[in-house]
């Protein structure tokens, strides 16, 4: 009943952890909408979702373009008329020695998985204050609290996220609105494959790798707090240990 009738945006909406909170929302009564800049991926969860009786649309995005973004938000306010909830979800994770790392790999990894979380909130905190309440749920991971090899893009960015979440969380609570950030701890999806395939890679037996519907008690927690007075800037980790 907290979130009957919600609104949420959901990125990297299309498969893994975003495909699972999304459906998992719906079940709530959420109204939703998921991005991703595949519209095959989108159209599938949309399908599950409706299936189930839910409400959903879908707006095929890509975060680096932030005309994109606005479309994301415009759009949902037209449907929707208000965001209530913004999970940003979406991420990459370049592999490889720091030292064999590319310009490029490191401009892809800042462009998604920090300036595409900077250019949703950018574009949604306007709407929230107008509402007078909000709700932001940025994905975190281990590795942006502690480093691992191989993986200095990916572990540089989720760092830079946490901080994002609790700077912008002590700007907007006067304002009713909330940021918080969600660890999940190893997780198999595929932005991960290469990890959870090959477990040496990784500390599998002291932190087992969950499945991703296995994140949605914790983010449906997240999104029932109510943003008046609910936990806001804090790291929820639901890992086994504080190490990747």
């Amino acid at each position: 009943m907290q979130l009957k009738d919600k609104v949420a945006i959901i990125t990297g909406g299309g498969r893994g952890i975003g495909r699972a909170i999304a459906i998992a929302y719906a079940a709530e009564d959420v109204r939703i909408v998921i991005a991703a800049r595949s519209t095959e991926q989108l159209d599938k969860v949309a399908t599950e979702i409706t299936d189930q009786g839910g409400e959903v649309l879908t707006v095929p995005t890509d975060l680096r373009i932030q005309v994109e973004v606005e479309n994301l938000v415009q759009k949902t306010v037209d449907r929707f008329g208000r965001i209530d909830i913004l999970v940003n979800n979406a991420g990459i994770n370049p592999r490889g020695l720091f030292l064999d790392s590319t310009d490029e790999e490191w401009e892809q990894g800042w462009q998604i998985n920090v300036m595409g979380v900077v250019r949703c909130c950018r574009a949604v905190l306007p709407i929230m204050k107008q509402q007078g309440s909000g709700n932001i749920i940025n994905i975190g991971s281990g590795m942006g609290q502690v480093g691992h090899a191989n993986l200095s893009v990916y572990c540089a960015s989720k760092a830079a996220l946490h901080g994002l979440t609790q700077a912008i969380a002590e700007e907007v609570w006067e304002d009713g609105i909330i940021a918080n950030v969600l660890i999940p701890g190893p997780v198999k999806t595929e932005l991960s494959r290469a990890s959870w395939e090959n477990a040496g890679t990784f500390r599998a037996q002291s932190d087992p790798w969950k499945e991703p519907e296995q994140v949605v008690a914790s983010a449906l927690f997240l999104a029932a707090q109510p943003p008046a007075s609910g936990m806001t800037g804090q790291i929820l980790s639901i890992m086994r240990r504080n190490s990747p």
